[in-house]
C-alpha cells in the first residue's frame, strides 16, 4: 500500500512539473475570406498565435481554389497610395501573434478557379518551417 501511494505521488508530481514546464501552443485561428468571383483575386485573413518558446516562419500557402496563394503586406505610402509587397517568408516570433487583416497582411488568392460565395467554406494549407503544414477551414463572409 505504501508503494502504491509513493508511486502515485511521484507520478502526480511528474505530471505537474511537466505541465508547468511545457510552453504554449502554436495556433492558426479566426480565418475568413471575402466573397470574390472566379477569375478575380481574393484575400484570406486569420491570426497566427505562436505562444511557444521557439520562433517559426510561414514559408508558403496553398489552396485548390486559386492558381496561386501568396502572402502579401498592404501598405500606404506618404502620398496615400496603397500598394502590396509579396512576402517570401514571414517570421513568426515566439510569444507573438501575427494578425492578417484587411489593409495589412493577407494571403492573396491569385486567379480564383471558383466563386467565393458568402456561406461557403474553402480549405487552405499554410506551411511553416517548424510547425509543418496546417490545413485550415476558411469561411467566406462579408467583412
Amino acid at each position: 500500500m505504501k508503494n502504491k501511494l509513493l508511486i502515485s505521488t511521484i507520478l502526480l508530481a511528474t505530471l505537474l512539473v511537466s505541465g508547468c514546464a511545457r510552453s504554449g501552443e502554436f495556433k492558426v485561428m479566426d480565418a475568413w475570406a471575402r466573397p470574390a468571383a472566379s477569375g478575380n483575386n481574393g484575400a484570406v485573413y486569420f491570426i497566427i498565435s505562436n505562444a511557444t518558446d521557439a520562433d517559426d516562419t510561414l514559408l508558403s500557402a496553398s489552396t485548390d481554389v486559386a492558381s496561386a496563394a501568396e502572402v502579401h503586406m498592404s501598405m500606404m505610402d506618404d502620398n496615400g497610395v496603397m500598394s502590396m509587397q509579396m512576402q517570401e517568408a514571414l517570421p513568426i516570433p515566439a510569444q507573438q501573434e501575427i494578425i492578417f487583416k484587411p489593409g495589412g497582411l493577407h494571403v492573396m488568392l491569385v486567379g480564383l478557379t471558383q466563386d467565393l460565395k458568402v456561406g461557403d467554406t474553402i480549405t487552405m494549407t499554410l506551411n511553416f518551417e517548424k510547425a509543418g503544414d496546417w490545413t485550415i477551414e476558411v469561411p467566406i463572409r462579408e467583412p
